[in-house]
């Protein structure tokens, strides 16, 4: 287990940063320039060739009009948190599925348990408030982890990173619990981007994904979100910036979001899942219809929800002295398309980036039309 320290942990109080998208490949070549634009050095990524800037309003302006004269696009950085689901359950016809003794009801639903792969091999990291690295169920496992929130170690002090990390990576044979998660044999990596409070900003995000990006991993899940304007639109810079952790085989997997009251209301999806780079994923109830907090576009599927996956009810780790937990959310669903993911990228090992995610995307079951989910797919194993 290696917890790697580092020196880019990321502050930001208003938040008041820019994120600064760089031409590809010139990445190390524009902080000085920024500096002396600005006044102030950047923070790089330097693996998605782009930057954070944080400056008062005079430096702002400097940096976009040094922005304009270079065709640099500039975003105002946002605050994202970790999502917790509200609202009932979706009714169904079919009878809900249930926990067993061996495995929880999404293992279950999504054929995981027949797969003969377990994601050996495969990378794949979660961005989260951390993890509990003394977990029984995680201690004497191989993790690779990072924090990239000022003064907080990687441990997990709020749950929802080792509930996440359990859902995606979880052993085969836990300790005190069936079966819960769906890549037990993956290579785990933790970067916490989320404070104790699960409150984080775009910085900390992408300070993990260019870690992650660089440490050579297939599937990187991004559980949290921040709510998406009607018609406003994504986000340019990160979808620029999830592309190009797509190019680099990096697949990049977020929750829709907890907001909507189906049927009556159905909320937009979040960023960064609204970005067409980022797989979009909805939570499923055990009756297999879309949870009524599930996010989405007014047909379903519009706006960004790409793939949907269990994601109420789930049983997962949780930090000592309580171990296990059980939660919902789309949040909750996202770890979990992740690490079928990590399955299907083990099957096959040349599948990498976009090419990964059309054989996620193709290997989903559609789900019935009558259940008002026409076009909307569930993930299944390989």
């Amino acid at each position: 287990m290696t917890t790697e320290s580092t020196p880019l942990a990321l502050r930001s109080p208003s938040t008041g940063g820019s994120l600064v998208l760089l031409p590809p490949g010139t990445g190390r070549t524009w902080p000085r320039r920024l500096r002396n634009a600005m006044g102030v050095y950047p923070v790089l990524f330097d693996r998605l060739d782009a930057a954070l800037v944080y400056g008062d309003a005079d430096q702002t302006r400097a940096l976009h009009r040094f922005a304009e004269a270079y065709g640099l696009l500039v975003e105002p950085e946002r605050h994202v948190h970790s999502t917790a689901a509200r609202g009932a359950l979706n009714a169904g016809a079919r009878r809900p599925l249930r926990d067993t003794r061996s495995a929880t009801w999404g293992l279950q639903a999504s054929g995981v348990l027949d797969s003969p792969y377990s994601g050996r091999g495969v990378r794949l990291a979660i961005l989260d408030t951390g993890l509990d690295l003394q977990h029984p169920d995680f201690s004497q496992r191989a993790v690779r982890s990072r924090s990239f929130v000022a003064g907080l170690p990687v441990h997990d002090r709020n749950g929802h990173g080792t509930c996440c990390a359990g859902i995606a990576v979880g052993p085969e044979r836990p300790r005190r619990a069936a079966r819960y998660g769906v890549a037990p044999e993956a290579e785990l990596y933790v970067a916490k981007v989320l404070d104790d409070d699960a409150n984080g900003t775009d910085g900390n995000v992408l300070a993990g994904i260019d870690w992650a990006v660089r440490s050579g991993c297939a599937v990187i899940s991004i559980s949290l979100g921040t709510p998406a304007s009607e018609g406003v639109g994504y986000s340019r810079v990160f979808e620029r910036i999830a592309a190009r952790a797509l190019a680099a085989g990096s697949l990049l997997v977020a929750p829709a979001g907890n907001a909507s009251q189906r049927p009556d209301t159905v909320a937009p999806v979040e960023h960064p899942a609204n970005c067409p780079s980022v797989l979009g994923v909805g939570a499923l109830n055990q009756s297999l219809a879309l949870a009524s907090f599930s996010n989405g576009g007014p047909d379903a599927v519009a706006g960004g929800m790409d793939v949907a996956a269990p994601g109420t009810a789930v049983l997962s780790a949780a930090p000592r002295p309580t171990l296990y937990q059980v939660a919902s959310g789309t949040s909750i669903a996202a770890p979990f398309v992740a690490g079928v993911a990590a399955l299907i990228a083990e099957a096959s090992p040349h599948a990498r980036g976009a090419t990964l995610r059309m054989l996620l995307l193709k290997n989903a079951r559609p789900l019935p039309a009558r259940r008002r989910l026409a076009g909307v797919r569930m993930v299944c194993a390989p």
